[in-house]
């Protein structure tokens, strides 16, 4: 299934299937078809090369084949044999024929019994994740003005939160770049942005534009609305950034059991104390590695 930092998408008919590990840069292509194996696997890998960025054209709960026209996700993060970004048919089907050369086999047991696997495997570059960065940079310093969230702290989150995986979904169910959950921050960030009760649907969260900007929209309510009372910027960052994960609520009753003393109190602390406090005493273990990981992937794009 797919997932956060994973793209995974079943074609011909659920014999074959690419997973795409954007935390990794791994692409794994493979087929269960055992009559043309090799003719199934160039088809699938192709598909997989040159499938589009928008992931509205994209139906990653059925085989339903891919419609290859536009910008491939993968241009210029995967290169061919000769270093090239590949964006043409031709220059996919090249390529898959490269990798055919080195594919393998295994067995696997099914519910229908011993089964054959033919696959491929092949690298993303190294740098992927700040090339994908550099493909959103303008929604990021467009949405970073007018929200009033830093640019390093967006990146941050949307690394932490998909690796910069344009399809990404969660058991939640959260969508997209910034993982957003349509009842709770979607909700939030709908009103904000449009003045009116509203759930956003997959579709739209699937739209980067769109999941960017309500991610931020998300992100200035956090910090100027719902946390506005904690008085230092840094304090008040650490803590937009675990009720991103963690909602708001939980962020405050970590401090105090009375949420409407929690900003007194921290206030009271110096940020490098709330930091201790959210990363030692937040009920939710996920919430206290997400600050973490967060505050350690935003240094990467502090100049960004």
């Amino acid at each position: 299934m797919p997932s956060r930092s994973e793209y995974v998408k079943y074609t011909q008919n659920y014999k074959s299937r690419a997973i795409v590990n954007f935390d990794r840069g791994l692409v794994t292509v493979e087929t269960l078809d055992t009559a043309h194996p090799t003719r199934s696997l160039e088809h699938a890998i192709v598909t997989t090369l040159l499938t589009p960025d928008d992931p509205r054209a994209v139906d990653l709960y059925s085989a339903k084949s891919i419609r290859l026209s536009g910008r491939p996700y993968l241009y210029g993060l995967v290169l061919d044999q000769r270093r090239r970004p590949i964006g043409s048919p031709w220059a996919a089907e090249q390529f898959a024929r490269a990798l055919l050369r080195v594919k393998r086999t295994r067995t696997i047991e099914t519910a229908h019994g011993a089964k054959r696997v033919t696959s491929v495997q092949f690298s993303m570059v190294s740098d992927h994740i700040q090339r994908s960065a550099r493909r959103y940079a303008t929604l990021v310093n467009d949405y970073s003005r007018r929200y009033g969230v830093s640019r390093s702290l967006i990146y941050g989150i949307i690394e932490t939160e998909s690796s910069f995986n344009p399809f990404a979904v969660s058991a939640t169910p959260a969508f997209g770049l910034m993982q957003i959950v349509p009842a709770s921050a979607g909700r939030d960030a709908y009103r904000l942005l449009y003045g009116k009760d509203g759930v956003p649907s997959r579709r739209y969260l699937f739209n980067p534009r769109n999941n960017i900007e309500m991610g931020v929209a998300y992100l200035n309510l956090l910090e100027y609305k719902y946390l506005a009372a904690i008085r230092n910027p840094v304090s008040r960052e650490y803590c937009t950034i675990a009720a991103y994960n963690g909602g708001a609520g939980s962020v405050l009753a970590t401090f105090s059991r009375d949420r409407a003393r929690a900003a007194t109190v921290i206030n009271r602390l110096s940020p490098a104390q709330v930091y201790a406090k959210l990363r030692t005493s937040h009920p939710q273990a996920e919430t206290r590695r997400y600050l973490w990981k967060v505050l350690a992937a935003r240094k990467d794009f502090i100049r960004a």
